[in-house]
């Protein structure tokens, strides 16, 4: 099979190495499935993941990894930047994070020198994650908000993400701009009361 390489530098560069010491995909995996059901616990990371299901969390990250490691282009989401975009991360929550990241890899007897190299690896991510406000996406030109809420006619039924109640096609629904979360009439009242 053909595959698309990336050509990157540095930390950043393909490490056979590492990938050979993640059993070829097999120990990354098992870290990130250990890492995740720790983060969906924890009170100041898992609202960074509502409405995202922790096995889609795994799966973006192992792609994400995957193709670091191994150079493969095979990560086709969002760059960190963009993914992080709506998210208040001081470099405390970050340094938290790390630190949590680097008890799993050593739970799951990573070497010392591969946990560094992971290390470097998300350190150069810093500078675009942590940051004191959100800022807006623009996507050909328009603007993706961070936050808010906007009106939709709905040409199919669906189910509020809120109350779970149907909502049919033709109705007029409430929707979240960033999460894309639907809300039926009912409980549009109740965010515009909040």
């Amino acid at each position: 099979m053909y595959k698309h390489y990336h050509k990157r530098h540095g930390v950043l560069a393909p490490d056979g190495e590492m990938w050979q010491a993640l059993q070829e995909g097999r120990g990354l995996r098992k870290i990130l499935e250990t890492f995740y059901s720790r983060v969906y616990e924890d009170e100041r990371l898992a609202h960074f993941f509502e409405g995202v299901t922790k096995q889609r969390a795994i799966e973006k990250q192992f792609s994400f990894l995957k193709s670091i490691f191994t150079g493969e282009k095979c990560y086709f989401g969002e760059h960190p930047k963009a993914a992080h975009h709506w998210m208040v991360i001081s470099n405390e929550l970050f340094d938290y994070r790390e630190a949590l990241m680097e008890h799993c890899l050593r739970e799951h007897g990573l070497p010392e020198h591969f946990i560094q190299r992971w290390r470097a690896v998300e350190e150069t991510f810093r500078k675009v994650i942590v940051k004191s406000e959100p800022f807006e996406l623009k996507f050909g030109g328009v603007v993706r908000p961070v936050e808010g809420y906007s009106m939709e006619t709905l040409e199919v039924a669906t189910l509020c993400d809120q109350c779970s109640g149907e909502i049919t096609a033709g109705a007029t629904v409430t929707y979240h701009v960033r999460t894309g979360k639907v809300y039926c009439p009912g409980c549009s009242e109740n965010l515009q009361s909040a």
